[in-house]
């Protein structure tokens, strides 16, 4: 008897037909390997499929390979330069790995390209927040808020924006929003807080404050934001007595250690507040303001020379500290130490040329050291700016004036 071997039938490679259905399906399935696998035979296929490449771009986000992501998004956008939705993933994922402006400007090709995608523009608002670019911000989450009224996200990036350019009442009207549509969301409710007690509402800001601490007891910031709201409102040893708790349940957070030195500055207790700067800049050597009132505190306890060195940390911290270099000046004058004043003024009035007050200082000390073109230069400016203001004032007064006259006809 012959045995007959059948030949093995070799199996063809599915089509692009079959890989995209099976893509599809393994989606559906959330089966990220088997799509992603998929995707990738697709790329090889067809690589100047800018979707293909865009969707693998995608997947490979979603898998956390967001490195390997950028490839395949920049690949989709320069394939095809009108696509909203690469450069929109591009962007975000740009953003991811920390390459900010180049992120931005994916994003914002992204939303000139699809202007009326609230996601888009949401996504491009929150990448200026991310930047510091806050003013910038606000149109981009404005528009995402009109379109998509229900995403508390949204309405929380707008808050943030507003908040960071000082605009408490708009600030408040899109915290207010985010809160409604998400009212267990205690970090929206303490920037809620925070905006109210910026606006003068301080009594509905201790009330944001302490139902968060009722659900979070522990809720370091909520402490610290209630003590702020406290010190605001004139009641400097409520604030005092937070803050000795919070300083107790969190001895490394250098932001109680600040607001309890200043609780304790307010009410004319230097020693503590002293202890409690030093401690703050022991945690956070970076914080220039906390040198700035250290200085301040020391002059109030007749410590010029201790308070010197306080301004002169602050501003090596931070050297647009206008107020620190201001301050800085002024002390080294009343201790006879007239050169480093005039250094100290020339920065002062170098960071605010709007300050007649430092002009006139600085000009009183060139005249002191012999320099006397520099002297009226200094008192020229200095008086200068004393007309400019006194117009504006005459300007306010005259108009407030003809407001009263046309009111009483």
């Amino acid at each position: 008897m012959v045995l007959l071997v059948l030949p093995v039938l070799a199996q063809s490679p599915p089509s692009i037909q079959q890989l995209e259905s099976h893509a599809r399906s393994a989606l559906s399935a959330r089966n990220l390997p088997e799509a992603l696998a998929d995707y990738q035979k697709l790329v090889q296929l067809v690589p100047r499929s800018a979707a293909y490449q865009d969707e693998l771009g995608f997947l490979l986000a979603a898998s956390k390979r967001t490195s390997e992501s950028i490839e395949h998004f920049r690949r989709a956008s320069e394939l095809d330069p009108k696509m909203a939705q690469a450069w929109f993933h591009l962007g975000a994922a740009l953003m991811l790995s920390g390459e900010q402006n180049a992120g931005i400007q994916a994003l914002q090709k992204a939303a000139a390209l699809a202007p009326d995608r609230a996601a888009y523009r949401y996504r491009l608002g929150a990448a200026y927040n991310d930047a510091h670019q806050y003013a910038k911000a606000i149109p981009e989450l404005q528009f995402a808020a009109d379109k998509a009224p229900a995403n508390e996200s949204v309405w929380e990036a707008l808050g943030i924006a507003y908040e960071q350019e000082k605009k408490w009442s708009e600030a408040k009207s899109a915290y207010e929003h985010a809160l409604e549509l998400d009212p267990k969301n205690n970090t929206i409710r303490d920037s809620y807080g925070y905006v109210l007690a910026k606006s003068g509402a301080l009594d509905e800001a201790v009330a944001q404050f302490q139902q968060i601490l009722k659900q979070e007891p522990d809720n370091v910031h909520a402490q610290v934001n209630l003590a702020y709201a406290y010190i605001g409102a004139g009641k400097y040893k409520d604030a005092i007595v937070y803050l000795l708790q919070a300083a107790k349940d969190h001895p490394d957070d250098p932001s109680v250690h600040y607001n309890l030195a200043a609780a304790y500055k307010l009410t004319d207790d230097f020693p503590h507040a002293i202890e409690q700067f030093k401690k703050t800049i022991e945690l956070d050597p970076s914080l220039a303001d906390a040198y700035f009132l250290l200085g301040n505190t020391y002059l109030a306890e007749g410590e010029p020379k201790q308070a010197i060195a306080q301004f002169r940390a602050a501003v090596k911290q931070k050297p647009d500290y206008v107020n620190a270099w201001y301050q800085l000046g002024m002390t080294l004058k009343e201790q006879g130490d007239k050169k480093g004043a005039i250094d100290a003024m020339r920065h002062s009035v170098a960071l605010d040329g709007s300050d007649a007050g430092a002009f006139n200082t600085l000009g009183l000390l060139l005249r002191r050291t012999g320099d006397i073109a520099g002297s009226k230069q200094a008192f020229a400016k200095a008086a200068a700016l004393r007309a400019a203001e006194n117009a504006r004032k005459q300007k306010a007064l005259e108009q407030g004036m003809a407001k009263i006259r046309g009111t009483s006809k």
